[in-house]
């Protein structure tokens, strides 16, 4: 199956064994290579990127796949429109880059979102759900089927972020900070 996005293109193979699934990434890589030479669209082998998703570990070591007379190596994580797929699509690796985004964005906005804010409630939660929570929540359609152990962490972040925007003091539960606001949690905006 073949995935096209602007400029970004994506090959996914499925099977019961390692092999069929090589030798069917290998053919998808050739039919895209007869085309490119074909109209002649030139393609950056260096971005190329080869991941096997799976559940177990084996220490089978694996066939390279060639592109345009180039090996590619087998990654352990791929980043893809944004969401970076681990080989065992944990994506802890993505809601850690997340968080760091998240974190990043929030120190920019504590003049706005802190308690010292002249800003209302009102305009504080606007700033949470146009800026912060779409960085939080980037991909959670896919992320949201990890663990809930992972999808959790993004749920501690929105609860801290709240109970800043709120300056609620800790004894006040987050549930009463998302009733109060009408903020629905995590997993409630993934469904």
């Amino acid at each position: 199956m073949n995935c096209f996005f602007a400029d970004d293109t994506a090959i996914l193979a499925q099977g019961s064994t390692i092999n069929y699934v090589i030798h069917t990434l290998q053919k998808g890589l050739n039919n895209i290579e007869k085309w490119c030479t074909l109209w002649r669209v030139a393609i950056n082998t260096d971005k190329a990127h080869a991941v096997m998703f799976r559940k177990g570990t084996s220490r089978k070591e694996l066939n390279t796949l060639s592109f345009f007379d180039e090996d590619l190596t087998w990654d352990k994580e791929v980043k893809y429109l944004g969401l970076i797929l681990d080989d065992k699509l944990t994506f802890r690796s993505h809601l850690k880059h997340n968080t760091e985004k998240f974190w990043a964005k929030v120190h920019l906005l504590i003049p706005l979102i802190g308690r010292r804010s002249p800003l209302t409630l009102v305009n504080k939660l606007l700033l949470f759900k146009q800026v912060l929570r779409p960085i939080l929540m980037y991909a959670a359609q896919i992320w949201g089927l990890a663990a809930f152990s992972n999808r959790k962490k993004a749920q501690i972040l929105q609860n801290k972020i709240l109970r800043i925007i709120v300056n609620a003091p800790l004894y006040v539960r987050n549930s009463i900070i998302h009733n109060d606001l009408k903020i629905q949690t995590t997993d409630e905006f993934i469904k």
